[in-house]
């Protein structure tokens, strides 16, 4: 962090002096204006030239400005050519640890984004084992983003550091657009908050594309089409009264309607230009719409009903309905209008409605057509003919999108994955139910044990870097005291589905189902000493007495990690360093020499005491053994002679786990089960190798007492 410009204590100050005192003396906008103002101050304040290249190459000159959100403009010969900002000021994004990073990039004005850099974080599972040099690459790949597509930008290339890198990637994206609404396009000062009419935006369009787009709608009936309506309704021989003189064929058009709101300068403007449109809106009432009703064909809507005083002045050949409503249209309501290029009809009018008319102009509404005619008896019959109108959404204003979160994406990106891991849990959580049936056949549980504990180790270690950490149980514990959220946890899906599965078996049988069955590195140890074994690497027993004092060794290893995280996540990230699991399996010894050391000597020392690291050193297990406690069920049955007529168990037991007087201490034990298959076994288990034998006894009497006797040679 050294190339980055410490915060000027003076400039807080000021900018906090500023704050307090615009607060008691302003009316609520400035004070907010100020606050943004002074924000936007103290980021300049920490922006050194160093970083500020990384963040918007080229920039010659920053200037904060005010406005909602915190920003500084970026001018290059003078012109505002962007903007910088900081994820800190704009969205206070926050990351695994539930503390805020500053994350400060720049914008081009067309939404690209120009590059990053990284000020602050308490990112400790970015700090433990992700190189500098790695952080810094992902950090300026954002200058591939653009506002609407960050897909360039993949937190995997973190080392599975996920959580972090998807929190700085969604921080970013959601900061860049913030900014962008409110000094770009300036829609973040005054955003809609229910679907509103566009009555201000412009998009050129022809009327091909007005038509295709749904703006402007169209009805014909052919002469054929309008006679068959009449008889449908009065019988045959009923007809229209509008004469068909004029007509060539029976398929030519009596009616020809075509209808469009031209209260949207989308589509007003591009029908009749920008002046024409406005004097066709000219009598429209503030708030309200104005319909368009174009007429060709032998009818037409047009009558002069609307000039006498008998019909009210109403148009009386046409109607709208919506739902239950009906509007009617007199001469004070509407204007004549002519045609627009390409836009020509007989009888063109605009129709208006204020604002508390009642209809809604976002829900589809239909115009009515009563055509006069009648039956063969030359009784009178009206046939209406209706259109409906639906508003397209090019035309509609809607509420800024509620962004995807980002843990949706972690979790759809990440379905074979879960499925995969399901499957594992489900085999695993088999073992537990059917436990009895599977340790009675040893070479079926040796195979399953072994094959669940290399899966464990080479697809959830290895390729997924899917370990449970100290960190992980701090990171649940802190987030009532730093208010991180469940979407937090969600944006690493495998490690919160472990952690979830893991604290459910943690309290049912306690913690010897991850550590004994779900832990990679646990797995590491066992199969490694599994291998010294078969290698005739002799075994260390360890003393009980000696054993007793170094499990408190975890113990205290756990507290004292979990109790320094309430003061300092720096130094409880130092004490964390005993967990070896990142050096092994998340970054595979790629480090610096004193922690890879570290890690092989625990495995060494493994090779000739096995999993001596769980038993006498993690903070994760003391953890969950001391959560464990808590656990409902114990399923690992013991007999009356165990410990006194038999210690096999206590003898094959790899953790030493089971006292002299067979009781099995369940806070160290890993449910292995290696003395329950013991316990099944009538070759190894004492208790039962005397009832084989008794049984052999008694059968072997049995078959002696019921034989035949020898038969009579004969003479």
């Amino acid at each position: 962090m050294g190339e980055f410009a410490q915060v000027r204590p003076l400039a807080v100050v000021v900018a906090v002096l500023a704050l307090v005192f615009t607060l008691g003396h302003s009316p609520a906008a400035a004070q907010q204006t100020d606050a943004f103002a002074a924000a936007a101050q103290e980021l300049k304040g920490r922006l050194s030239p160093s970083a500020l290249e990384k963040a918007f190459p080229g920039a010659e000159e920053v200037e904060p400005i005010g406005g909602r959100p915190p920003a500084l403009a970026v001018k290059i010969g003078g012109e505002v050519v962007g903007y910088v900002f900081s994820t800190k000021d704009t969205v206070n994004a926050t990351g695994y640890s539930g503390h805020a990073f500053d994350l400060i990039a720049g914008m081009r004005l067309d939404g690209s984004i120009t590059g990053a850099v990284l000020l602050a974080h308490h990112e400790a599972i970015v700090g433990r084992g992700v190189p500098q040099e790695q952080l810094d690459g992902y950090i300026a790949g954002f200058g591939a983003a653009t506002l609407d597509n960050f897909r360039a930008i993949r937190p995997d290339a973190l080392n599975r550091a996920t959580v972090s890198g998807r929190a700085m990637r969604t921080g970013v994206q959601n900061a860049a657009r913030l900014v962008h609404a409110g000094h770009v396009t300036g829609t973040l000062s005054n955003p809609v908050e229910v679907p509103t009419l566009d009555r201000a935006g412009f998009v050129p369009m022809t009327l091909d594309e007005l038509r295709a787009a749904g703006s402007i709608v169209s009805s014909r009936v052919s002469i054929r089409e309008i006679i068959r309506m009449f008889e449908k309704a009065g019988g045959e021989g009923a007809r229209p009264e509008k004469s068909f003189v004029g007509a060539q064929t029976m398929d030519d058009a009596f009616i020809d309607l075509t209808v469009t709101m031209l209260t949207l300068p989308t589509i007003a403007s591009n029908i009749y230009g920008d002046r024409r449109a406005e004097t066709a809106l000219e009598q429209q009432p503030e708030g309200g719409v104005t319909i368009f009703l174009g007429s060709n064909g032998l009818f037409s809507y047009a009558d002069n009903s609307h000039f006498q005083a008998e019909n009210d002045y109403q148009f009386t050949l046409f109607k709208i309905v919506q739902g239950e409503r009906e509007f009617r249209f007199t001469r004070d309501t509407y204007r004549r209008m002519g045609s627009g290029a390409g836009f020509t009809f007989r009888d063109g009018m605009t129709f208006y409605l204020g604002p508390d008319a009642g209809l809604d102009p976002l829900q589809p509404f239909d115009v009515v057509l009563m055509v006069p005619g009648a039956t063969k008896a030359g009784e009178p019959m009206v046939v209406a003919h209706s259109m409906t109108y639906q508003l397209p959404g090019i035309h509609i204003l809607m509420p800024p999108p509620e962004p995807v979160p980002a843990w949706v994406e972690a979790w759809t990106a990440s379905e074979v994955d879960l499925s995969i891991l399901a499957a594992l849990l489900l085999v695993v959580t088999s073992v537990f139910l059917f436990q009895e049936q599977l340790v009675r056949r040893r070479r079926l549980y040796t195979t399953v044990r072994v094959g669940v504990l290399a899966f464990t180790l080479g697809w959830l270690g290895f390729f997924m870097g899917g370990q449970l950490s100290v960190v992980n149980l701090w990171a649940y514990l802190q987030a009532p005291f730093t208010g991180t959220g469940l979407e937090t946890f969600l944006l690493d899906p495998l490690i919160f589905v472990l952690a979830v599965y893991t604290a459910l078996t943690l309290f049912v049988i306690g913690r010897g189902v991850f550590c004994g069955w779900l832990c990679p590195f646990g797995a590491l140890q066992e199969l490694l000493n599994r291998a010294a074994r078969l290698l005739r690497i002799p075994q260390v027993t360890v003393p009980p007495v000696l054993q007793e004092r170094l499990w408190a060794v975890k113990y205290l290893a756990a507290v004292v990690i979990l109790g320094l995280v309430f003061f300092s996540v720096e130094l409880a990230d130092r004490a964390a360093e005993l967990e070896p699991f990142k050096t092994v399996i998340s970054v595979k010894l790629a480090r610096e020499w004193p922690f890879v050391v570290y890690a092989l000597v625990l495995l060494g020392a493994g090779l000739f005491v096995e999993r001596a690291y769980c038993r006498f050193l993690c903070p994760l297990g003391g953890s969950l053994g001391i959560a464990g406690r808590l656990r409902m069920f114990d399923w690992l049955k013991r007999k009356p002679q165990c410990g006194t007529e038999c210690r096999i168990c206590e003898a094959d037991c790899p953790l030493g786990a089971i006292a002299p007087s067979g009781e099995i201490n369940l806070n160290e034990c890993l449910q292995c089960l290696d003395c329950q298959v013991d316990y099944y076994d009538d070759q190894r288990c004492p208790p039962l190798i005397q009832r084989r034998k008794r049984k052999a006894t008694r059968a072997a009497l049995g078959s002696a007492a019921g034989a035949a006797p020898d038969p009579v040679p004969a003479e």
